[in-house]
């Protein structure tokens, strides 16, 4: 037996869509614009913090361990001497928020813009 969907049904698909149309919309704009900002933090301790631009061409080696590639408004982990290779697949960062981790060595490459807010657990 085949159920059919009634006006109801519909009624809450459409509301469904149209909010994650909203949240879509909304988090496509917080992503664009502002400065985009590289930080490399090694041990928990601020390595370097690069103002990303067009550019900007920049290549971070963190004790023969890792390198860190900074190309135009990008970032990778292009090698790591780790056996896992986690943070070498993470790939390109692109946007704020975005985060590459290598465990193993202790590296942790994020993307953050200025609008990037920390939200009420973080702090």
């Amino acid at each position: 037996m085949r159920a059919k969907l009634k006006w109801g049904d519909l009624v809450i698909i459409g509301e469904v869509l149209l909010l994650a149309a909203v949240l879509s919309a909304a988090l496509a704009r917080q992503a664009v614009g502002g400065q985009l900002y590289a930080e490399v933090w090694q041990d928990g301790a601020l390595v370097e913090r690069v103002a990303l631009t067009e550019q900007t061409d920049r290549v971070i080696e963190l004790d023969g361990h890792n390198t860190i590639v900074l190309q135009g408004k990008t970032a990778v982990i292009q090698s790591a001497d780790c056996h896992d290779q986690v943070c070498v697949r993470t790939g390109t960062l692109t946007r704020a928020g975005q985060v590459a981790v290598c465990l193993p060595n202790r590296v942790v490459l994020r993307l953050v813009g200025e609008r990037n807010e920390v939200d009420a657990i973080a702090s």
